[in-house]
């Protein structure tokens, strides 16, 4: 259990400092040339260690799962629904797993082995109850539950399970500085028990083809800041990233887009770990910001790597079981020629980068990349796409898996063994 520390600990003794640096390495892109304590990731970087999953545990309790699936079936909408019910893993230092499912409103609670133990919430305004989950997290001893159509968090005891105080987040007011004026919120993610990492837009989606409104073919930039409680912005900005990227096509009358966000197109993507340190990347470019828990600036890491084709032909078979309107607008939307740079980032208990690489291959494989703060290369590993990783903690993996033929979910936990 205590292998992948210990590892983590000898490697940074071992290559301390040391980075490749812009001036070192070839084939930057030019924006990139300003940027500030930049590292370089070599394409050819070979791993300190090997890596091997251990299984350990499955959630498999039928009643408790039920809601827990991926569904493209809509046959009006193209891409709606996908795994709506998920709203985020925990684990506590007892081992014992916490699930937040958006479909059912509630949080629940299985042990160590997966065993299931207990649920809390459900539908409402009261006390311990929910509209909309979006995201939980435990810190100071204590589960945080985010309510974003209540904007109010929930905080449960752990020993026993019971809500402690529920407190009102007022991330909905607009922004009291100037260079925000009009900018609307449109995304919240815990940082800790007082603040959050709120993302303002100048524009919300707007899909009313054929008015001045109509922003689906335009890019829609996201600005982050940390906000605290009462709504006030207490940060700088700290990056950029762009809104999700949309296809579109006209089909038998019909202006047809994906709702939700797809691997195959440009995508937002952020991680904050359990101390606060924060990353980010448009996962349409090999490059991961890091920031610190007050919103500081700390590095940057870039993989120069090739990015893998995209055929329609590909997407139709994957999506093969999707809905009318799902399957109308791969068959005739503009499609990229290639897929984007990143699958997935997110940091570990030790703020190690796990960064999710798309690599060349008949069927969608992620790459994932283990990396030190350093930019030193820990371990390196493939897996299939129906795999994604939600929490690293105490040297456990825990993974959100799809059984691709009908789309059940399941968390499944892993044990981390290292080897040279």
């Amino acid at each position: 259990m205590y292998l992948f520390k210990k590892i983590t600990l000898i490697q940074t003794l071992i290559f301390g400092l040391s980075y490749c640096t812009t001036e070192e390495s070839k084939n930057i892109p030019d924006h990139l040339n300003d940027l500030e304590q930049l590292i370089v990731v070599q394409p050819n970087s070979e791993p300190a260690y090997s890596i091997e999953f251990i299984r350990s545990a499955e959630i498999h309790h039928s009643s408790a799962t039920n809601k827990w699936f991926v569904d493209w079936s809509n046959d009006f909408w193209a891409f709606s629904g996908g795994d709506y019910w998920f709203a985020g893993l925990e684990v506590d230092d007892s081992g014992r797993i916490y699930v937040g499912n958006r479909a059912a409103h509630t949080i629940q609670v299985f042990d160590s082995d997966g065993l299931f133990l207990t649920e809390t919430g459900g539908e409402g305004n009261g006390p311990g109850e929910f509209n909309g989950i979006s995201d939980i997290k435990i810190q100071n001893n204590q589960l945080l539950a985010f309510d974003f159509l209540q904007f109010r968090t929930t905080f449960y005891s752990l020993d026993p399970l019971n809500v402690a105080e529920v407190k009102n987040a007022y991330l909905s007011r607009t922004p009291d500085i100037y260079e925000l004026n009009g900018w609307l919120s449109s995304g919240f993610k815990f940082i800790d028990d007082e603040r959050f990492l709120v993302r303002y837009v100048d524009e919300y989606a707007n899909t009313n083809v054929g008015t001045p409104q109509y922003n689906l073919d335009k890019i829609r930039p996201g600005r982050y800041y940390i906000v605290d409680r009462e709504g006030k912005v207490v940060s700088e900005m700290l990056f950029e990233l762009i809104s999700q990227t949309h296809i579109t096509a006209d089909v038998e009358g019909r202006h047809l887009w994906n709702w939700s966000t797809v691997p195959f197109l440009n995508q937002p993507l952020v991680s904050i770990s359990d101390d606060g340190y924060i990353i980010s990347a448009n996962s349409e470019e090999f490059l991961i910001k890091m920031f610190a828990y007050n919103g500081d600036y700390i590095r940057a890491f870039y993989i120069p790597l090739e990015k893998k084709t995209l055929t329609r032909d590909e997407l139709l078979n994957m999506y093969g079981d999707a809905g009318k309107a799902t399957q109308h607008l791969l068959q005739n939307a503009e499609l990229p020629e290639i897929w984007p740079a990143l699958g997935n980032i997110i940091l570990d208990d030790e703020n190690r980068l796990w960064v999710s690489t798309i690599p060349e291959s008949d069927n969608l494989i992620y790459e994932w990349w283990i990396l030190l703060d350093t930019g030193d290369l820990l371990a390196k590993f493939r897996w299939t796409g129906n795999r994604s990783i939600e929490k690293i903690k105490n040297g456990y993996l825990y993974t959100r898996e799809t059984e691709e033929s009908t789309g059940i979910q399941t968390i499944v936990k892993y044990r981390i063994e290292m080897d040279q």
